[in-house]
């Protein structure tokens, strides 16, 4: 999830919808963000995946952000989705707009809030003083990062994202950038290769782990195999979905002939011309 200085917006959004509330009461909904544990996170291009750098930062006092049109009434939540579309993510810990204040390379958990709202009741700020329910969804957890570290989550996002339609903008794209999901895909299963990983010499992996890699090579499409071949022999060990020899992909195309139109200068000791002087064959050079 990205966040900035000034604030940007939680995509995807969280929504929510209540059942089983009292049709005549009133209720605040709220969100907030915790963070999931006490580490710091770092994202391994080779690996495509995060691991962990050392211990996390001083966390921000975590903020309340209330639905803008809280409160409902326990008939509206029945019948309504609410969405927190508004809600806006900054690492700007002197953030004076509401906002909610994180810090970059941790994972965060969204929670959602059901408070009654009391009679004559002000700002809620604390919830250990309100009658609340707290809801946690941990499909919902993601990591904070003020650039995305995987260019398929930047496509994902800009082409489901409705606050990015100037990305989508076909006019301001170049023919490199308009439909690039398929290199990106393309990089990404070559990363994946168990291939590459078997020419780069890694050893001592059990029997399951090998036969996975297998299996993987094996679906991967002939196309990818070829280039994350790079020029390598084809492992005698690993599937063979084209019929050529091994041996091939290691031998290099033939050197072009250069021919010359002419008869070949004549050197030193060289035999006498045909008395004839009729024209002389092609010569390569």
């Amino acid at each position: 999830m990205i966040i900035t200085k000034t604030g940007r917006r939680m995509f995807p959004t969280v929504r929510v919808s209540f059942a089983g509330c009292r049709a005549e009461a009133r209720y605040a909904v709220l969100l907030d963000v915790v963070p999931v544990d006490g580490k710091r996170y770092r994202y391994a291009y080779h690996r495509s995946s995060w691991l962990v750098a050392g211990k996390a930062d001083p966390p921000a006092p975590a903020r309340l952000y209330p639905h803008p049109d809280s409160p409902f009434t326990g008939d509206q939540l029945r019948k309504q989705v609410v969405s927190f579309e508004k809600v806006k993510l900054t690492n700007n810990e002197m953030d004076k707009n509401g906002q909610i204040v994180l810090n970059s390379m941790h994972r965060y958990q969204p929670r959602i809030h059901l408070v009654k709202v009391r009679d004559g009741g002000g700002p809620i700020t604390d919830l250990g003083r309100e009658q609340h329910r707290t809801f946690v969804f941990p499909e919902t957890v993601f990591t904070a990062v003020t650039a995305y570290q995987n260019q398929l989550i930047t496509k994902l996002k800009i082409d489901s994202n409705p606050f990015a339609k100037g990305f989508r903008d076909s006019s301001r794209l170049t023919d490199f950038d308009r439909d690039p999901m398929e290199l990106m895909l393309m990089e990404q299963q070559l990363l994946r290769s168990p291939l590459r990983l078997y020419a780069s010499g890694a050893s001592g992996a059990g029997g399951d782990e090998e036969a996975e890699k297998r299996a993987a090579w094996a679906r991967t499409p002939p196309a990818l195999q070829l280039l994350a071949l790079g020029g390598r022999a084809w492992p005698a060990a690993w599937p063979q979905p084209l019929a050529l020899p091994p041996d091939l992909w290691l031998q290099k195309p033939p050197a072009p002939l250069r021919y010359c139109p002419y008869p070949p200068p004549a050197h030193p000791g060289a035999p006498p011309t045909r008395p004839d002087h009729s024209p002389s064959p092609r010569h390569p050079l």
